[in-house]
């Protein structure tokens, strides 16, 4: 390329994003994209599960995007701001079954789950709508793959299959979308990952923020049914009941017990909840006992990151942390099938001066309050 090439290059202004209909939907991409996404929504639209994703994406007037800063992350729908965007680099295949799943997130937010969420729901009743939601957006993937591949068109099945295949497992048994939606929880990867983004970080980064005082509300698997696609899930609640539907890491009830330590300690009511959330068996679970020790790699991680300066905090998040060394000594246990009766006096230990901690925190900073407004009314 010519220096004056390149100099060209540089100066030429960048495409801006411009908002198209395509098969109706609000579609924002640069002009260079418009074709790409246009095979996508034609694609949908030649499947009976994709042009309900397009009817769907229609009526609730949503508005789609393409994103380069999500890299590999995948997608999401922004149910604040009525978006969908998914990563321009998953590629045609994997984007087909991504934007059904995600229109269908769009449905659920339509059908209650955001009056749901807008409650302040207790950590069994947010795990119960989390767990139950993706699985559901999950399950209308699989159906709109298996449209695909009947049409000859297996390419979507085969990409779905290699990051999903607990779940076509379990389809593949009866071909039932019930097994398919009960397949989303055989996927130890899956769940793990969901903890984290869902209840870990959010807890350790809110641990020193107001909590909310509302009474806790706890629901019920027919409460949710609406918005989970319960109708063609076999035993939909005895289900949700199940140890199977409800089990977490260690790791992950432990920082929700010490985030509700904390808290109460600032006036919340306690969350009753997490006293009956079973916690996952790592014995005879290589998969499980993987990604118990990989979320308490980066929960670490994450606190670490989060430790205030205040030292009066800091003290705070290093109970924390001790708490998940705790938890460590108790996993290498369980995975023995054994007990630690010290490493689980240890972890209540820590719960219980994560509490008091901020017991203390909280009646200095009243003093704090009360000092600055006496020296303001001077």
């Amino acid at each position: 390329m010519s220096l004056l090439k390149k100099v060209f290059k540089k100066t030429e202004p960048e495409e801006k994003i411009q908002k198209f209909k395509i098969h109706g939907v609000n579609v924002n991409v640069v002009p260079s994209e418009k074709k790409f996404a246009e095979d996508l929504f034609d694609s949908l639209a030649s499947i009976p599960t994709g042009r309900q994703a397009i009817e769907d994406m229609k009526k609730y007037k949503v508005d789609f995007f393409l994103e380069t800063a999500l890299g590999t992350a995948g997608g999401y729908f922004d149910p604040e701001n009525n978006h969908i965007v998914m990563a321009k680099s998953l590629g045609m295949d994997f984007m087909e079954f991504a934007l059904v799943h995600e229109a269908r997130h769009l449905l659920q937010n339509n059908q209650g789950r955001n009056k749901a969420e807008e409650q302040n729901l207790d950590y069994a009743s947010r795990l119960m709508i989390n767990r139950a939601t993706e699985a559901d957006a999950q399950t209308q993937a699989i159906k709109a793959c298996k449209e695909w591949e009947a049409q000859g068109h297996d390419a979507p099945m085969k990409r779905f299959e290699k990051h999903y295949k607990p779940i076509v497992d379990r389809f593949n048994q009866s071909h039932s979308l019930s097994e398919a939606f009960k397949g989303w929880y055989d996927d130890e990867r899956i769940s793990a990952s969901y903890e984290q983004g869902y209840d870990v970080e959010p807890a350790v980064k809110c641990l020193f923020r107001r909590p909310d005082t509302r009474p806790y509300v706890s629901l019920k698997p027919a409460d949710i049914a609406q918005f989970c696609g319960a109708d063609r899930v076999d035993g939909f609640e005895d289900f949700m009941e199940s140890k199977q539907a409800r089990q977490v890491h260690l790791a992950t009830k432990t920082v929700l017990e010490l985030y509700d330590a904390a808290a109460t300690a600032r006036g919340a009511e306690a969350d009753k909840s997490l006293n009956d959330v079973p916690v996952r068996d790592l014995n005879g679970n290589p998969a499980a006992q993987m990604y118990a020790a990989k979320n308490m790699k980066e929960t670490r991680e994450i606190v670490q990151f989060c430790m205030p300066l205040d030292p009066r905090k800091s003290a705070v998040s290093r109970s924390v942390l001790n708490a998940l060394n705790a938890v460590e000594q108790i996993n290498q246990a369980a995975v023995q099938k054994k007990k630690n009766p010290k490493a689980e006096a240890a972890l209540q230990a820590e719960k219980k001066s994560v509490h008091e901690k901020m017991q203390a925190l909280s009646v200095d900073n009243r003093r704090l309050r009360q000092i600055a407004f006496q020296k303001g009314g001077r």
